[in-house]
């Protein structure tokens, strides 16, 4: 598994026209946390005010740390993929 940068997430979503990528759904309620892009300036959409609430500015590289710590090669490779992501020939086997 190779290691992405906040740059290439960054690249990739725009370049694929990526507007959402889910990230877990909210204990409390079920609400779908989400990175959201608009533009350049991505965000994290902590959800239905029952837990955090809100969505307030992210950094890229928070999406791309997200990724790395993915040791599961399969769930590292959906994620990579979410985010417009291409494989590397090493990746893809």
């Amino acid at each position: 598994m190779s290691s992405v940068t906040g740059e290439e997430v960054k690249a990739a979503m725009i370049a694929a026209d990526i507007t959402h990528v889910d990230h877990h759904d909210c204990s409390l309620c079920g609400y779908m946390t989400k990175y959201w892009r608009q533009g350049e300036q991505l965000y994290f959409d902590r959800g239905c005010d029952c837990s955090w609430g809100g969505s307030s500015p992210a950094a890229w590289s928070d999406a791309a740390d997200w990724i790395n710590m993915q040791r599961d090669p399969s769930w590292n490779s959906k994620l990579k993929a979410a985010f417009g992501l291409v494989p590397t020939p090493s990746e893809r086997g």
